[in-house]
């Protein structure tokens, strides 16, 4: 169990061959480093400067795409007009046609706010944003206040980093609010920890479990944080065990030698966040190897062997969650050079990342898409000079054409 779930994390390095052969190995125990630290301290560096210019600009663009998609509270944030048609309840649509440059008049799903407005928060607390992006994470934030069905794990997390942010202790409290109307509603974090578990394996969707229960890992060590004493690192531990136990298992709900199961990648993404968690070292070195053998060599990550194409998300969670959970060994340190340029290869003019991998139907964005790749861009703190993290640099063109997988969203 991790001590107020922040005092725990593991120093990962690896030979230093260079080569293909090289692995990552676990070797001690790190006194200040956690999967939470790592986000509010944006990978250990204590400030920016360490990305490219590419990159610090893929970040502004992309938190002003996010501001600009918003179903803004404040004024014209959005810059859609004073008077326009969006629902003025601060969060965003799922989905949306690539050429648009504004919200719909839909009104927006609760279960993206916190996910979303993390991108937002990344590029104001990085430095690499201005007023109008930390305005975009405050309507965030006053929509989580007056709808109480946002309650999925990432509003956990974003609502304590606002706190933070804004200097507004309400937020977090909000968030424990809704984090403990949530757990005592299903028994306790145990009860709901299986509750979220058992969802999605009836849905079929297995590699979900790793990302759902990673970030309600992340939600209650954020609580932990603002809320020492209160438990909240006993929760965190829970939510990461039963997804240990279920990997560690016979037969194990989402299974990491099963490379058609489908959001593969994803699933083993943020297996690495839980197993961190619990110290189980064993598990961590398993999963961060397949994961980093599942790369492209253009950088990029598919779904699954079934859905090999180079897909957005995966490689942002897959960007963000090595970054969470160690400093760059020689190896994870390549992985995330190839991941960083070829996401940021592939940011539209509007500064959102279209999907256009079906061919079949007109391109297509997904805010949820662009506030992943920007917090994952944020956090991998890729270093300038000859890595080539260029826009316009030439990529490997990946020749799978398989269909595009449903993104991930949280459990509601």
């Amino acid at each position: 169990m991790k001590f107020l779930g922040l005092v725990l994390g593991m120093m990962i390095s690896g030979a230093c061959s260079g080569d293909a052969a090289e692995t990552d190995e676990v070797v001690g125990v790190d006194s200040t480093v956690s999967s939470l630290e790592m986000l509010r301290g944006h990978g250990g560096q204590g400030g920016r400067g360490s990305e490219s210019l590419s990159v610090r600009r893929a970040i502004r663009r992309g938190a002003a795409r996010l501001a600009s998609l918003q179903a803004d509270t404040s004024g014209d944030n959005a810059r859609n007009g004073l008077d326009d048609t969006d629902p003025d309840d601060g969060g965003w649509d799922f989905i949306l046609p690539a050429s648009s440059t504004a919200h719909t008049a839909a009104v927006s799903p609760p279960n993206i706010f916190g996910e979303i407005a993390l991108g937002a928060w990344a590029a104001f607390d990085s430095d690499l944003a201005g007023t109008r992006v930390l305005v975009s994470a405050l309507d965030a934030g006053t929509g989580m206040q007056r709808n109480p069905d946002i309650d999925s794990a990432p509003d956990f997390v974003f609502g304590v980093l606002l706190a933070e942010l804004a200097d507004n202790h309400g937020f977090a409290e909000l968030a424990r609010q809704r984090y403990d109307a949530k757990r005592t509603a299903s028994g306790g974090a145990a009860a709901l920890g299986t509750l979220i578990r058992d969802a999605r394996h009836n849905g079929k969707q297995d590699g979900l479990i790793p990302y759902d229960l990673g970030w309600f890992t992340l939600g209650a060590a954020a609580l932990d944080a603002a809320f020492p004493h209160a438990g909240y690192d006993a929760d965190a531990d829970t939510y990461a065990g039963i997804v240990v136990d279920d990997l560690t298992s016979a037969t194990p709900r989402f299974d990491i030698n099963d490379t058609t199961e489908g959001s593969y990648v994803t699933g083993l993404a943020w297996a690495q966040v839980v197993s961190l968690q619990v110290d189980a070292r064993a598990l961590f070195r398993q999963v961060r190897a397949r994961l980093l053998d599942e790369q492209h060599p253009n950088g990029a990550w598919g779904n699954n062997a079934a859905q090999p194409a180079d897909d957005l998300q995966s490689t942002a969670y897959a960007l963000e969650t090595l970054a969470l959970t160690d400093r760059p060994t020689a190896r994870t340190r390549q992985a995330a050079r190839r991941a960083t340029r070829w996401l940021v290869g592939k940011q539209a003019d509007s500064g959102g990342w279209p999907d256009a991998s079906n061919a079949a139907q007109p391109p297509i964005e997904l805010p949820l898409v662009d506030a992943d790749i920007v917090l994952a861009l944020m956090l991998s703190g890729t270093d300038a000079g000859e890595d080539g993290v260029v826009p316009n640099a030439a990529l490997v063109v990946n020749p799978a054409t398989a269909a595009p997988a449903t993104p991930a969203s949280p459990m509601p």
